[in-house]
């Protein structure tokens, strides 16, 4: 079963990691439906990244804190990967504010970051879902 309807997000034992994560599926669209209006509308693109990073910042301190309270083992390096990607996306917003190129944005938007979120979820956090769910 999947949380969102189009993209591959299976649903995890952890409620509010399935709530985050149809959230973000839905902030990715809002990014890739802003991007068709890109550049002669950036303003739109800047507001839907900017959302999509706080939801992750937000989103990744939770599942954070779940981590840690449960005695995850490998929290450094799930946690280093949820770094990694905020500075990424940081990255991508301050492209799209400079003015960058359409067709990059494009490939980094629709095909680098949805494999990101599909490939994240259906491995890092179904494993640190379980592992949260086991131990509450």
């Amino acid at each position: 079963m999947s949380i969102s309807p189009g993209i591959d997000l299976p649903e995890l034992p952890v409620a509010f990691m399935n709530e985050d994560h149809a959230h973000a599926a839905e902030q990715w669209r809002e990014m890739a439906s802003a991007l068709a209006e890109y550049p002669a509308r950036p303003a739109r693109l800047v507001a839907a990244c900017d959302a999509f990073l706080r939801h992750n910042r937000e989103h990744f301190e939770r599942e954070e804190a779940a981590m840690l309270s449960s005695g995850f083992p490998p929290y450094p390096v799930h946690k280093q990967e949820h770094d990694r990607v905020l500075a990424w996306i940081e990255e991508l917003l301050n492209s799209i504010r400079a003015g960058e190129d359409p067709a990059l944005l494009h490939d980094v938007i629709q095909r680098d970051l949805l494999a990101w979120l599909q490939q994240h979820v259906q491995t890092m956090d179904l494993v640190t879902a379980r592992w949260i769910a086991s131990r509450n």
